[in-house]
């Protein structure tokens, strides 16, 4: 099964056709917010609500990634695509780690500052944002220890003009856009995921590092 989790105020509409025509697929909403403060919390509680078992692959889309690595120290996951995400906090955009103190006051606006410029068939997925839900993961980002599981393989996808997460040096696909390439470049996404899903796993021994960026080889924004 591959398994999907969207942007922050996002939900499953970050995934529209042509993701659906991959094998097993399953893009998800966000669990209704039930007091967790960290992504390692968000994570275990999405392994029930969705499902996630061992053996299964996952995509994440910025937060969505963020809580994908968790969930990789949770469950036995051989690949992680991280689409426009990080696996470290050093990689989110510095403007928005100085300015996310805001969220507690504005969530919506933190949202729409995050997210940048969103196609307008997509703009309406942002209107049920929990407000506790956005408070609570801007500060868990930013607490965030990051890492993955050495046993999964990581793959990253971004876009070149992604102002929210830059592109990380050791991008495996890098496409002409922005943070939202889940949407705005969904053909090529997929069909890049289609191609690679079946990779052996590789040990990447991800760990969070304060002088480096990560590596090797291993999701809402402007375009």
């Amino acid at each position: 099964m591959i398994h999907a989790l969207p942007g922050m105020g996002a939900d499953h509409r970050m995934y529209p056709q042509p993701w659906s025509a991959l094998r097993d697929f399953r893009a998800h909403d966000w669990v209704r917010h039930h007091g967790e403060q960290s992504l390692r919390e968000v994570a275990e509680s999405m392994c029930q609500a969705c499902g996630i078992q061992d053996g299964d692959i996952l995509v994440g889309s910025s937060l969505g990634g963020m809580v994908a690595c968790e969930i990789t120290k949770l469950r036995k996951i051989p690949v992680l695509f991280l689409i426009g995400s990080a696996a470290r906090k050093e990689e989110v955009s510095s403007v928005l780690a100085t300015l996310h103190p805001l969220a507690r006051y504005a969530p919506i606006d933190w949202v729409r500052l995050s997210a940048g410029k969103i196609p307008h068939e997509f703009a309406q997925m942002f209107s049920g944002i929990e407000a506790s839900f956005i408070r609570a993961m801007c500060q868990a980002v930013f607490q965030w220890d990051g890492g993955v599981s050495p046993d999964t393989r990581v793959m990253r996808i971004h876009g070149k003009r992604d102002l929210v997460i830059p592109p990380p040096p050791d991008v495996d696909l890098l496409l002409d856009g922005g943070h939202l390439i889940s949407i705005t470049h969904a053909s090529e996404c997929a069909t890049y995921i289609g191609a690679n899903q079946s990779l052996e796993p590789t040990p990447t021994a991800v760990t969070p590092r304060a002088d480096a960026r990560v590596a090797p080889a291993v999701g809402v924004a402007h375009h």
